[in-house]
């Protein structure tokens, strides 16, 4: 059993001790007996606290079907009422005292509760936030501590116990004393937590009106003078979709242009990766166009969304698409990226993509840019380079619609991973699908859950849970992730405050290469590897692994850079010839039906320099989809920055231009050159 399947199971054991408390309770109300209830109380009260420490999926399971939290905490109230009547009577003081008691609670909870909301609605009507940039002028005071807002419902419903364990104390012993006391405890605990909330929500709620925040938001910008922005939205669906900006973030770091990063949705900034660009994010189209950039000229666009018109708007700005990815899918040649003054692909393969599709763009709107992500990739030596053979299966997700589903996994994933598990070369197979997979399909998320299973299993029977389970390698994974979680952290929880974001930067990515060298040092060399987390990185992968078997992505054609063998999914059933014209990534691939026929081929040309019949065709491909080497894309990515910025300051001078010898083009560097910034 894996680790996921022993946390669901966990989850589920808890969840049944919970309903089953709740019957019991009802039970005892009916029996009269007050054994019975005073286990099965104290038996709920512990399921709901390991149900939220164990963070299990149950949780909203349960809120669904009407049993959430608060429902739990009032239908056992309730019933302690019930059992008080049962056993004495309606009049009786143990349910005068008990109902005064948990009324009194409930309206403190409700002060309580009032009070943060009216703290988190101010807030969130706030003009903007930033990261990066100093706003310490604008006054904005801190939140009350952590410890007052965390999982606060759960924590003031809780304040129920004294009263509970005194009512039920008086009822079996017919003393008052225990009822009063723990009614008293109850109440105070709740008055003491409200009176110490206030002065905090009272300092968070001194604020500065929008019109003094936009202003002074301005002024620094004026100080910082941003010339070109990366603009996103959309990302507040899923934490998944950040990827498509993260990726993104060290060549907008090393462009000779002062960089900024414009987001849109306030749930993006938690998954924004750690960089030193200045950020703002602007949720308000009205407040957007407040903000005041008078030398931006530029700006990228990762993703195609509605909210991208509110930037399109600037009339000044050069407005470029970047993508996130060049694939053959139909997302990679929009016709909506016709409102786009530029479209930057990678190769001659976008190029060619974009003018298939007739009366959408015009040639000179496509610029050839490279992916200069892709510069860490280890180029194929000719031969299996890692201690054991290694596979890496990398499908893509099952799309937003049927039309749009080329993923493997549904068909054709179990079956592939049971053949190679199969092989009698004894292959390594690294797993490492989209991070959205199944999150539309519940038949991928069951391929997907069987083919972990799958890998978990022949794990297990080859090495033992022990060895799998290095108990040194999860304490030191741990201590990273500590690590990672302080320095990520901002705001009032910060162990760091006075870190820059560069510093913050730095650090992060040093603890991150780190964890990924501990995760590939933790487990056998021969040991299968599930990667669905951030670490290994998707190009670390392609590092550690011999050959690539993909679905139609943009994850292929990044594979294309290393030359290393690959093979692509014809789930149609297409002729070779007629694929390979369809899908240009497929041109020097391996291809490999639904049955998983032609894997064989792919894996010989993996282990037989000779029979590696594509070898030749990669190395065109790799031009043709990606460009040259020389100059390296990192240096072609920040020379169209460049040359646009210039176009666009010739179109719409601004007020007080830098120095014309500042913003000349550079000559093409060598590869090991550093790019510098424009004054």
């Amino acid at each position: 059993m894996g680790k996921a399947q022993r946390q669901a199971a966990l989850g589920f054991l808890i969840t049944a001790v919970l309903v089953l408390s709740f019957l019991a309770m009802l039970v005892a109300v009916v029996m009269a007996s007050l054994p019975v209830f005073a286990g099965a109380a104290t038996a709920s009260y512990a399921a709901d606290l390991a149900l939220h420490s164990s963070a299990s999926s149950t949780l909203d399971r349960l809120r669904d079907s009407r049993f959430g939290l608060t429902i739990r905490f009032l239908i056992r109230q309730f019933l302690l009422l019930a059992l008080c009547g049962s056993i004495g009577d309606l009049d009786s003081f143990v349910i005068q005292m008990t109902s005064v008691g948990l009324l009194l609670l409930f309206f403190l909870q409700l002060v309580y509760g009032a009070l943060l909301k009216r703290v988190k609605s101010e807030r969130a009507a706030l003009p903007f936030t930033t990261r990066g940039l100093d706003m310490d002028a604008l006054g904005i005071r801190r939140l009350p501590h952590p410890f007052l807002m965390d999982k606060y419902v759960r924590k003031t419903l809780h304040l129920d116990i004294p009263l509970v364990g005194g009512a039920l104390a008086t009822v079996g012993t017919g003393r008052w004393e225990f009822v009063t006391f723990g009614a008293i405890a109850t109440v105070w605990f709740a008055a003491v937590a409200v009176l110490v909330l206030v002065p905090g929500a009272r300092n968070a709620l001194v604020l500065p009106t929008p019109d003094d925040a936009i202003g002074e938001l301005n002024w620094q910008l004026a100080q910082y003078r941003p010339q070109v922005a990366l603009y996103f939205t959309f990302a507040a669906v899923s934490r998944d979709f950040m990827y498509q900006v993260n990726m993104w973030l060290e060549a907008l770091e090393s462009l000779e242009l002062r960089p900024i990063i414009v987001l849109r949705e306030r749930a993006t900034l938690r998954f924004l990766d750690a960089t030193s660009v200045p950020v703002v994010c602007v949720p308000k189209a009205e407040y957007l166009a407040r903000v005041e950039m008078p030398e931006l000229r530029v700006t990228l666009y990762p993703g195609n969304a509605g909210k991208n018109v509110h930037m399109l708007q600037r009339h000044e700005v050069k407005h470029v698409f970047i993508g996130h990815g060049d694939s053959d899918k139909l997302a990679s040649s929009n016709r909506v990226s016709k409102v786009f003054d530029e479209i930057w692909v990678a190769g001659r393969a976008g190029r060619d993509r974009y003018e298939r599709i007739k009366h959408a763009v015009t040639a000179h709107q496509i610029v050839e840019v490279g992916r200069p992500q892709l510069m860490p990739l280890e180029r194929w030596s000719g031969s299996v380079s890692q201690d054991v053979p290694t596979v890496i299966y990398a499908p893509t997700w099952e799309g937003w619609t049927d039309d749009a589903c080329y993923t493997s996994v549904i068909p054709s994933g179990e079956r592939l991973i049971r053949t190679l598990l199969a092989d009698e070369r004894k292959l390594r197979i690294i797993y490492k699908p989209h991070p959205l997979t199944g999150t539309r399909s519940p038949a991928a998320a069951a391929a997907h859950r069987r083919i972990i299973s799958l890998l978990q299993e022949d794990n297990a029977a080859r090495f033992g849970r022990k060895v799998l389970d290095s108990k040194a390698a999860a304490r030191q994974l741990a201590r990273i992730d500590k690590k990672l979680a302080a320095l990520q952290e901002r705001g009032v929880r910060s162990r760091y405050p006075d870190l820059t974001e560069e510093d913050r930067t730095i650090r992060i990515r040093k603890l991150r290469d780190q964890a990924g060298a501990l995760h590939w040092d933790s487990l056998p060399v021969d040991a299968h590897q599930v990667v669905t987390e951030r670490v290994p990185t998707l190009y670390d992968c392609f590092n550690h692994s011999d050959m690539l078997i993909g679905d139609m992505s943009s994850v292929v054609s990044d594979f294309v850079a290393t030359r290393k063998p690959y093979a692509i999914f014809n789930l149609d059933g297409l002729p070779d010839d007629e694929f390979r014209n369809e899908q240009r990534t497929a041109y020097a691939s391996y291809l490999i039906d639904a049955e998983c026929n032609g894997l064989e081929t792919a894996l010989t040309a993996m282990f037989s320099r000779d029979q590696d019949v594509m070898a030749p065709y990669r190395e065109q491909l790799k031009d043709y989809l990606l460009g040259p080497d020389n100059p390296p894309s990192s240096y072609r990515f920040a020379r169209a920055a460049t040359d646009l910025y210039l176009r666009g300051l010739r179109d719409f001078p601004i007020e007080y231009p830098p120095p014309p010898e500042a913003i000349t083009p550079p000559d093409a560097p060598e590869p090991d050159r550093q790019p510098h910034r424009i004054a």
